[in-house]
């Protein structure tokens, strides 16, 4: 009688590895995404990923932040992909050795969102919001839409008498009512809506979030606000899947094409159109 359990648990043996075996095969196909906030708020990631794990079983860990420190996260291999919208660091990512490749899929321009409309041409708004003494919400994250942020302010400060400064803020108006958050998409366009201010934002979370504000979307056919998103691959275990993933984006171009907000798309598919 003394045997019967020893001869039970030699029977159950090969069940135990198997499920050992099953966890080990079950953690092999997670992989961990960092990824811009944009993409998160917008809520585009929400249709896109759900589908991929059903065709692949491959789960994907999203990490949201800002598209620098999605780049330092893979720096330090704390992810084994990206999906950001800093076209800049993204190539000295691959330059400096870090990323093996650069696959755009997604793009959509950025906007001005403000509590009031204003007509004209981007240079034409920005004149009126310093003239008039508005609030500017910034990121202050050294985001994608932070750097595209300061782009503007740079290329707009050559055609302007308006005094700029590069702080620890980065490159901007000297302005009283310039404010750095150091915050999400969403959040940006949350407290810029409670307090009646300006914000930059790309379209997709703009438009997503138009319902639950009162800020008006202001579009300007400016290559400058042109916001393309790209997925890097990097060199590491998870390779397979993460190419897995980055065919599937490449590929999933009617469902990037077909996501609407009040029957207006948020992105386009493929390389921007310009």
């Amino acid at each position: 009688m003394k045997r019967l359990p020893i001869v039970i648990f030699l029977l159950l043996l090969p069940s135990l590895q198997g499920c050992l075996q099953a966890n080990e095969d079950a953690e092999m196909t997670t992989i961990r995404l960092a990824t811009t906030t944009s993409l998160r708020d917008s809520g585009l990631l929400s249709v896109l990923l759900p589908e991929f794990t059903d065709e692949t079983e491959i789960h994907v860990d999203v990490i949201a932040v800002g598209s620098g420190a999605a780049l330092s996260l893979a720096e330090n291999k704390d992810v084994d992909v990206l999906i950001v919208h800093d076209p800049v660091r993204e190539l000295e990512f691959i330059e400096n050795g870090f990323g093996e490749n650069r696959t755009t899929f997604a793009w959509n321009r950025f906007v001005l969102l403000g509590p009031t409309s204003v007509p004209g041409n981007l240079s034409e708004t920005l004149t009126w919001l310093l003239e008039n003494d508005q609030c500017f919400v910034s990121r202050g994250d050294e985001s994608g839409t932070h750097q595209k942020e300061q782009a503007i302010w740079k290329a707009f400060s050559n055609q302007s008498n308006v005094e700029f400064t590069e702080d620890s803020l980065g490159y901007h108006p000297v302005w009283d009512g310039y404010q750095s958050i150091g915050q999400g998409m969403g959040a940006a366009i949350t407290i810029a809506n409670e307090l009646e201010c300006w914000t930059l934002s790309d379209r997709g979370t703009a438009l997503y979030r138009q319902g639950n504000t009162n800020l008006v979307i202001h579009e300007f056919n400016d290559t400058l606000l042109v916001n393309p998103y790209s997925i890097l691959l990097m060199d590491n275990e998870h390779n397979t899947s993460t190419v897995a993933l980055r065919d599937f984006l490449v590929t999933s171009s009617q469902q990037i094409d077909d996501y609407r907000v009040e029957n207006k798309s948020l992105f386009f598919s493929g390389e921007p159109t310009i």
